[in-house]
């Protein structure tokens, strides 16, 4: 997984509905892969794997401000908001990542 989503982010950057798409890729699995993302996303946040941030059309990607526990608890609790409210991340929501 960890491959994958780097070899993406050697294109682009990448916003979190795609590391869904990216799980599903890899492992072929067709489970709750909205809480396989939260996992991966946070954990390489926590990693220092990939950095968490924001789009804008004027500055492009901007990393957020917070620790990376800080970011990966954001990420976690986005998530769990949705797997609440039973929504799908779309996007450029939750965030985008970019390489450290």
């Amino acid at each position: 997984m960890k491959a994958a989503l780097l070899d993406a982010l050697a294109d682009d950057w990448v916003y979190f509905a795609e590391v869904k798409d990216l799980i599903r890729e890899v492992t072929e699995a067709d489970g709750d892969l909205l809480t396989s993302a939260r996992d991966v996303a946070a954990a390489f946040v926590r990693d220092r794997v990939v950095v968490a941030g924001s789009i804008s059309t004027e500055d492009g990607f901007q990393p957020w401000t917070t620790s990376p526990e800080e970011s990966a608890q954001r990420i976690e609790r986005e998530v769990n908001q949705c797997l609440e409210s039973g929504t799908e991340p779309e996007l450029g929501d939750i965030c985008w990542f970019d390489l450290p």
